[in-house]
């Protein structure tokens, strides 16, 4: 530093240099505010990095010798080679909505060809491959720009940074590639964005091309900081984008749609645009401007309030019906949360017949995919939970409810009983009158338990002809006494088909969490061995499981 002595000169771009500093520091405070700003942790540390480089060149530009501007373009290079690395990382992270903090080994990784560069640039004097012994200022003022001469150690570097910069531009491009519409323009702008400093560098390099006589890479990094910014504050695009594409279920059967604050439909789920016959082009127009429904929905979120039930939209020819849910999409702030629009959940009531339980169980899944939708960064996943024949529970809700029960059997220490049933002869009655009178039969005994049961029973259809009922808070005798009069009910009544009255029966085994087991396996395992032995019995009868019962 011996040779800086000659002074420093604060002039006007030393002074603009140290103002775009303080912005940048400003703005990488504000984005590590943001929980959920996706590429968060890239955007700071590019920030970081690019305050190094532009703080240097300002140092670079200030000093009075030539040997002091030599030593601070040296200095430049953590954050000349730190800047394209966490701008292709901040793109990535950004385009694929993660936001996960970047771990120690990854930032050393990521740290390795910075400080490479650094020493090669500081060690310069004794290998002179970095910059060309004959590097010196362009005159003989102080304070005269430096002319660098580069050597093979500069253009390998340069040839890392130029790779880095491209790896940037095919990310966005990649994702302008597999989007559509609005995403895609904002995609190729970023895309443009990124070829901004190797248009730049290249520049400085083989044509000298320079501002305020120094390498203008850096100030153009800044301007694609800038112009982001820009973006993220003009059109909330950025900020919504990410998140509501990768959070929205474009396999849900009901319409969902995210809306931004000037209510142009940023993205819809392939059953919004069926409703709507939407063609492409659709992203970015205004929901009024929808067909079939865009301006009764607009209608409907105007005069909406608070209330517990959702408004009911209703479509003509033919008629449907559905109920609105909204839920906002916020960004978290100091001040409060910012709205950064919000999604409709248009949910199918067309269909009146639907039980009271399958209505409520339908809803409670619906607002916990809301609710999972609303939190941004969770994915909601699809379950389907009932027969499409009997529209009872199936089998794949049978493991989630019954370890709910457990827990609670366990907890309250009290009585939780698994029936095995299955209807006899169902074969023959198939082959003899058809599979659709067979699926009669079953709608037949699905309506008879739903029915037939407690409030607090549940029965799911588990196979072809069988049937698993969950009795809770009777003991095993008063379970086993239970089924044996819902059998002795069901075979004393006839079940009318397009066949003709017909009369079917069942066989049941029991088994008790107490006695044969608290896992769901070894209940249905127990319970299946009674059936069983019910069936070798001659049928028509319940049996609980050879376990032997308690005193």
């Amino acid at each position: 530093m011996n040779s800086c002595s000659a002074g420093w000169s604060l002039s006007a771009p030393v002074l603009f240099a140290l103002l775009l500093c303080l912005g940048m520091l400003l703005m990488s405070l504000w984005v590590t505010r943001q929980r959920d700003f996706p590429g968060r942790n890239g955007f700071a540390l590019l920030h970081f990095a690019a305050i190094w480089w532009v703080a240097t060149a300002a140092a670079e530009m200030s000093a009075q010798a030539a040997a002091c501007k030599i030593f601070w373009a040296s200095m430049a290079w953590p954050g000349l080679v730190a800047t394209p690395t966490f701008w292709a990382l901040f793109l990535w992270q950004y385009v694929n909505s993660e936001n996960k903090p970047l771990g120690r080994r990854g930032l050393a990784a990521l740290s390795v060809m910075p400080l490479l560069a650094w020493l090669m640039a500081l060690s310069n004097s004794w290998h002179g491959l970095f910059y060309l012994p004959d590097t010196g200022p362009v005159s003989a003022e102080p304070g005269a720009p430096v002319r660098y001469l580069h050597g093979p150690l500069f253009f390998l570097v340069s040839a890392y940074v130029y790779l880095l910069v491209m790896l940037s531009v095919g990310v966005v491009l990649r994702a302008a590639f597999l989007g559509q519409g609005r995403h895609r323009l904002h995609y190729v702008v970023f895309a443009l964005l990124s070829a901004v400093p190797l248009a730049a560098h290249l520049a400085y390099v083989h044509y000298d091309w320079t501002v305020f006589g120094f390498d203008p890479t850096p100030m153009s990094f800044v301007f694609v900081l800038i112009t982001f910014v820009v973006l993220i504050f003009a059109g909330r695009m950025f900020d919504l984008l990410p998140v509501a594409q990768h959070l929205l279920l474009k396999v849900l059967f009901d319409p969902v749609l995210v809306i931004n604050s000037r209510q142009e439909v940023i993205e819809a789920n392939p059953a919004a645009l069926q409703l709507a016959a939407m063609k492409p082009g659709w992203q970015g127009q205004r929901l009024t401007d929808w067909p079939v429904y865009g301006q009764q929905l607009t209608d409907l979120l105007a005069q909406s309030v608070a209330s517990a039930t959702p408004p009911l939209l209703e479509l003509q020819n033919p008629p449907r019906f559905f109920e609105v849910h909204r839920r906002l999409i916020e960004r978290s702030a100091r001040v409060g949360n910012f709205v950064l629009g919000q999604m409709l959940y248009l949910r199918d009531v067309t269909q009146p017949h639907l039980s009271e339980l399958r209505l409520s169980q339908a809803l409670a899944v619906s607002e916990e995919r809301l609710r999972t939708i609303s939190r941004l960064h969770e994915q909601v996943r699809e379950q389907v939970l009932h027969d499409p024949l009997t529209g009872l529970f199936n089998r794949r809700y049978l493991d989630e409810f019954f370890a709910r029960e457990q827990s609670r059997a366990r907890r309250e220490d009290s009585e939780l009983v698994l029936a095995l049933i299955d209807l006899d002869h169902f074969k023959i009655l198939n082959d003899t009158h058809g599979h659709m009178v067979g699926d009669e039969v079953l709608r037949a005994v699905a309506d008879f338990f739903e029915t037939s049961l407690r409030s607090t029973d549940v029965v799911f259809r588990i196979g072809g002809e069988e049937f698993l009922l969950i009795l809770t808070g009777l003991d095993v005798r008063e379970a086993l006494a239970r089924v044996e009069s819902l059998r002795e009910q069901f075979s004393s009544s006839a079940i009318m088909t397009k066949a003709g009255p017909l009369t079917v029966r069942f066989s049941a085994g029991l088994a008790n969490r107490r006695v044969h087991g608290e896992e769901l396996d070894e209940l249905m395992q127990a319970a299946d061995a009674a059936l069983y032995q019910a069936k070798r019995e001659g049928r028509n009868r319940v049996l609980l499981a050879s376990e032997k019962l308690p005193l």
